[in-house]
């Protein structure tokens, strides 16, 4: 090969590397500025979602997920986001998204639930829960079981007897349901539901030891309310009794020797 031709493959060859360098370069920074670029939404994100500027909160979000479709707590947030700005229909399309990702809904009810707190405006977690009820009606059972926990925490008697009801349709001797309803009842002050209702636990298991308990409670407070309700006295006595047997509690054995 002639000297001026080896020179010339060699420029060849050496403008080729210089190429394939560029595009490894390229592609490298291509990559990293994907990253940073997703990085820098989550940082405007949680900035808006801080200062409470849901719309650009929520925008950054979207976008967030375009990129990463699976990102649970992001569609938490957006959703949160979506309820502040009071998008109506947004929460409920963003759920659609989620479960077209395969995300669990277990943890967009726990996220939006622990936001929603956070916020403290627990009732939009309640209103996410019956909008998504009415949205996607299979989802009912599962959504009545949440608010029934929800109402419980809140100790709201009409929301524990209203959904502890729901959930007794399907399970009727369900003793945590039942238990829900007797409480229910009993933060609403009535009182003769609260007891049928945990007398039917006993008749179920007639060693549930809270049902005893409260059950004894309440006898022995009837009975001092009335001295001479001799039946209370009576029943307050068989059911500490019974609770003590169990559980033995140096309360419970005071209170039985005054009965």
């Amino acid at each position: 090969m002639k000297p001026s031709s080896r020179r010339e493959c060699y420029r060849n060859m050496k403008k080729a590397g210089h190429i394939l360098l560029t595009i490894m370069l390229s592609a490298s920074a291509s990559f990293s500025a994907v990253a940073t670029d997703y990085n820098s939404l989550a940082v405007k994100a949680d900035r808006f979602y801080q200062y409470d500027e849901w719309a650009s909160a929520l925008a950054m979000y979207q976008l967030m997920l375009d990129k990463r479709p699976d990102a649970a707590d992001t569609y938490c947030h957006a959703i949160v986001a979506a309820s502040m700005e009071k998008l109506p229909d947004e929460p409920m399309r963003l759920l659609e998204q989620s479960l077209n990702a395969r995300v669990p809904l277990d943890s967009i009810y726990n996220g939006v639930q622990r936001l929603a707190f956070e916020q403290g405006d627990a009732r939009l977690y309640e209103k996410f829960l019956e909008d998504v009820g009415r949205r996607f009606p299979w989802m009912q059972r599962n959504i009545d079981a949440r608010l029934l926990e929800y109402y419980t925490w809140r100790r709201d008697g009409r929301g524990m007897v209203e959904y502890a009801s729901r959930m007794l349709q399907g399970m009727p001797d369900n003793i945590n349901f039942l238990t829900s309803l007797a409480d229910g009842y009993f933060a609403l002050g009535q009182d003769r539901e609260a007891v049928d209702a945990y007398t039917k636990v006993i008749a179920l298991n007639p060693h549930n030891y809270h049902a005893l308990l409260v059950l004894g409670n309440y006898y022995d407070n009837v009975s001092r309310q009335d001295r001479f309700n001799d039946e209370a006295r009576v029943l307050a006595r068989q059911y500490l009794e019974r609770a003590q047997a169990i559980h033995p509690t140096p309360h419970v054995a005071t209170l039985l020797t005054t009965l």
